[in-house]
């Protein structure tokens, strides 16, 4: 017997938004705490001096590009869930997340190899030897806990995609706690109990309970009630067919991800050039606001939830709903955020730097470029996800490729050197392509929301 319809339209547009706030709270935390996971990383990495906090900040960027352009490919199967869902299908949710699955554990084995050739890549593009060879640690130690942070969110995805997304949340708030004690015997030193490991310490421990948050949401999936219902036990799985439906959705996602973190893991790049202080700046302030963007994120996958839901039952009026109240919310709540680093940009960089001297003004000043710039680029992430849901993702690529990856990048590049503004210039340049491309999002959603969009 199926269980009952869980994804009923709401009626008006106030009961749209507490079901978005209902699915997207957890989601938030959920996805937050992988960031929180680096944030404490930050913060502990920090007492250690800046020094560290710039190995941790180039020793990421290459390995992040990889893992989100992943996770945005992992989005596809999010959206075939809640499709199937939506539809009634719910045998089909368990074969999507095995699909999944595997592509996690190929993928992170994959671009995990990235640690090996990290040293050679910063040498190569002018970076001091010894920062060089820290920042290259912090890779090796990020790489092995890929596949593990990769499966961790396919499985996560599931429980999202049939509206169950708490125990994504608690198991991160637990994982959280742990890295904060972990972190300090490794990195810190804590108690003698090993040498103080700096920022390769803090990262090694996050890589550990990336496997061991993987295991843990495992377990909840593996003893859910109704399993087999949802096709999680006792089911066979057409790999190919069910691969070439996720890649169609995801396969885009990847690409914006890829664009977006592409030109993140650029910028740090450019601020490693500019100098140590202005790395360690750029680290603090990207952590800060990636830490934030995860409002916008969690609001992004409620969004493609509930305009997957409308999708699946056929629902024009519903699709168009879910998404417009989307994308209101994701900059309702990137505004708080935005008033928040607009106000106390000191405050917020002296939690990570301790008072250092020659980083603490170069930290205001791009804190406060992060409280212009998180408003746009949050509601560009949201509508990213409206369109998602309802399975249009060309023009997103287009969006992200201009707004991010051409003109978001190579103007940063202009702001910071020929403009002579420095570490603030590169976010002010990368927003001036984040306006180009919300403006193109929104115009997409507007035709989509009119016409309607057909089940994946």
């Amino acid at each position: 017997m199926l269980p009952p319809a869980r994804v009923a339209p709401a009626a008006t547009p106030r009961a749209e938004a507490w079901a978005m706030l209902r699915l997207a709270g957890p989601v938030i935390v959920a996805r937050a705490g992988l960031v929180v996971m680096l944030t404490v990383d930050t913060l502990m990495t920090g007492q250690a001096g800046a020094g560290e906090i710039a190995k941790l900040g180039l020793g990421l960027s290459p390995v992040m590009v990889f893992m989100l352009a992943t996770v945005g490919l992992l989005q596809g199967s999010m959206v075939l869930i809640a499709q199937a869902n939506g539809a009634r299908d719910y045998a089909q949710c368990g074969a999507v997340w095995r699909v999944a699955l595997i592509h996690a554990v190929l993928l992170g084995s994959c671009f995990a190899l990235i640690g090996v050739v990290a040293e050679d890549i910063f040498l190569a593009i002018g970076h001091d030897a010894e920062l060089a060879a820290g920042a290259a640690a912090v890779t090796r130690q990020f790489a092995w806990g890929m596949p593990g942070v990769l499966l961790y969110v396919a499985t996560g995805y599931l429980l999202e995609g049939i509206g169950r997304p708490r125990a994504g949340m608690i198991i991160m708030l637990a994982a959280n706690v742990l890295n904060v004690f972990a972190d300090g015997v490794f990195a810190l030193g804590w108690w003698g109990l090993v040498e103080p490991m700096g920022a390769e310490g803090a990262v090694m421990t996050t890589s550990a309970l990336r496997w061991g948050i993987f295991f843990a949401i495992l377990i909840v999936v593996l003893t859910m009630k109704d399993r087999a219902v949802y096709g999680v036990t006792g089911a066979r799985t057409p790999f190919f067919p069910v691969a070439r439906r996720l890649w169609k959705i995801g396969a885009p996602v990847a690409v914006t991800g890829a664009c977006e973190n592409g030109a993140y893991a650029a910028l740090a790049q450019m601020a490693g050039l500019i100098g140590a202080a202005a790395l360690a700046a750029h680290q603090v302030t990207i952590n800060v606001l990636t830490l934030a963007y995860m409002g916008a994120n969690g609001m992004a996958a409620a969004t493609s939830v509930r305009v997957g839901n409308a999708v699946g039952r056929g629902d024009r009026h519903g699709l168009a709903l879910s998404g417009w109240t989307g994308i209101a919310l994701g900059a309702g709540l990137m505004s708080i955020a935005s008033i928040v680093f607009l106000i106390f940009p000191r405050a917020i960089g002296d939690l990570f730097l301790h008072g250092a001297a020659d980083s603490m003004d170069i930290v205001a000043a791009t804190l406060t470029a992060a409280g212009v710039f998180i408003v746009f680029s949050g509601s560009m992430a949201v509508a990213m996800g409206a369109l998602r849901g309802a399975g249009d993702m060309m023009i997103v690529i287009l969006a992200y490729a201009l707004g991010y990856a051409l003109i978001g990048a190579t103007m940063a590049w202009v702001f910071a050197f020929p403009l002579k503004l420095g570490a603030p210039g590169l976010i002010y340049g990368l927003l001036t392509g984040i306006l180009l491309g919300l403006a193109v999002l929104l115009a997409r959603f507007r035709v989509v929301a009119r016409r309607g969009a057909a089940r994946a």
